[in-house]
């Protein structure tokens, strides 16, 4: 498939501050993309919780000291250190960091960031399937949350 010949693809890897995202993207960039494709790093946001106050209530309990808590995501360690080259010691959006890891790893592969925000009624899968249609993606990357149990299990 590598050659001159090969048509160029376009492939989507869903990106967030995740090990499993970090995972997918090192996937395509290790065994899916060749010269001249085009990597679309997708990120789905969540409805900002300020358009519904209601509903943020219930989303982030409040914590018995009376502070919210967060499940905030880990930064794979990779993007770490490509945030930390940018220096200005400011908070570096993951999506950066992540295109900065695929232009130093596959230089000939064009990569374009997108965010898309998830539509009332709509999950995280059927946006992001809806999306890569509408796009007319060629290969769809995801990484997978796997517990010990379920690896284990099957």
């Amino acid at each position: 498939m590598v050659g001159e010949n090969a048509a160029a693809r376009k492939v989507m890897v869903v990106a967030d501050p995740s090990r499993e995202s970090a995972g997918a993207l090192d996937y395509a960039l290790s065994h899916a993309l060749v010269e001249n494709d085009t990597l679309v790093l997708l990120h789905v946001e969540t409805p900002n919780p300020w358009k519904n106050p209601f509903n943020a209530l219930f989303k982030n309990p409040m914590s018995p000291g009376g502070t919210r808590s967060s499940s905030g995501g880990s930064y794979s360690l990779s993007f770490a250190a490509a945030a930390a080259e940018g220096g200005g010691g400011g908070e570096v959006d993951f999506l950066d960091g992540m295109k900065r890891t695929c232009i130093a790893r596959q230089p000939k592969v064009k990569v374009v960031t997108e965010k898309v925000e998830m539509t009332d009624g709509k999950d995280k899968a059927s946006t992001i399937i809806a999306h890569s249609a509408a796009s007319k993606v060629d290969l769809l990357i995801i990484g997978q949350r796997k517990t010990l149990s379920n690896a284990l299990l099957g």
